[in-house]
């Protein structure tokens, strides 16, 4: 009976639906034929919602936010080769956000040594940040959280951020701050009503817990802000963790009544250094006009003219 069971090729399936990592399978034609549970969750797309569709339509992107095409996509080169393929990328949640996985291809070989199809695994490379305010009676590590996106309010960033100034005076070690501005959102809440901008802040609020390491912290600013606090970065490691996140938050996207709307922003960094005081940091961190066309600029230059936002 045993013997039976292992036999039953509805096992292996339902082993592959089970598992707690992402996986799908494409054939030869690069359409995706099978889509387990574990990928539903983790990108969001239910099974009935890409079986039968080009895997391209899926496909991730790199830190700098270019779309990895069939050249240095992981499956389209196991596709052509037949050999195993890894690498970081980010793939687009259904609800638009960015979210850092690990991809490894395989290829599904026939007998006659052709391949036929490469099977995919991949699973999320950070653990991301708490999604959702905790359960009642259990405390949350920074309080109360603001209502919209379910990260720390504007007064508990601000305790936190007087609270990592006064700390640099005992370590005399710095940190890393960056300032999120969503860009565009007074100009659509005209248009559209005041809740729409909601969904923007939502889906760049995700993207950020999903780019950002546990050890870091990320709160609500103001109105269409958030500020990142980077404990153990260093300027450089600050420069690329903005740059980084300019790039997946603007590679995000928003649907509102069946319409699909690019996620602008721009991101200022600074190093914290021991003496700098709270008010004269944040105001630094203050994006100029010149900045304001959107990307990830280093507060000391925020006065300098910058390249404009990517399509």
């Amino acid at each position: 009976m045993l013997s039976n069971f292992f036999d039953n090729p509805v096992f292996f399936r339902t082993a592959l639906e089970e598992l707690p990592i992402g996986i799908y399978a494409v054939d030869r034609e690069q359409r995706i034929r099978f889509w387990n549970r574990g990928a539903e969750h983790i990108i969001g797309h239910l099974a009935h919602e890409v079986v039968g569709r080009i895997y391209s339509e899926h496909a991730a992107c790199d830190q700098h936010g270019r779309i990895l095409c069939s050249r240095d996509c992981p499956v389209g080169t196991t596709l052509r080769d037949g050999k195993p393929r890894g690498l970081s990328a980010f793939y687009l949640h259904k609800l638009g956000h960015r979210v850092s996985v690990k991809i490894r291809s395989h290829p599904l070989i026939a007998n006659c040594d052709t391949v036929e199809g490469a099977i995919v695994l991949f699973e999320e490379a950070l653990e991301p940040q708490t999604e959702s305010a905790p359960e009642a009676g259990t405390p949350s590590p920074y309080g109360c959280l603001d209502a919209v996106t379910d990260v720390p309010s504007h007064r508990l960033t601000r305790a936190v951020l007087a609270e990592w100034i006064a700390g640099m005076e005992e370590c005399r070690h710095g940190f890393g701050i960056l300032r999120v501005r969503v860009l565009g959102l007074d100009e659509f809440r005209s248009k559209h009503g005041p809740l729409s901008a909601i969904p923007f802040m939502q889906t760049a609020a995700r993207t950020l817990r999903h780019s950002l390491h546990q050890e870091n912290f990320l709160g609500r600013w103001g109105e269409d802000e958030f500020i990142a606090v980077l404990p153990s970065a260093n300027p450089v490691a600050t420069a690329a963790a903005a740059e980084t996140i300019w790039n997946l938050v603007t590679n995000s996207e928003v649907r509102w009544w069946g319409d699909i709307f690019p996620v602008l922003a721009v991101v200022t960094h600074a190093v914290a250094q021991p003496g700098d005081k709270l008010e004269k940091l944040l105001n630094g961190l203050e994006p100029t006009h010149a900045a304001a066309a959107g990307r990830a600029v280093d507060a000391a230059h925020t006065h300098a003219q910058q390249a404009p936002a990517r399509g």
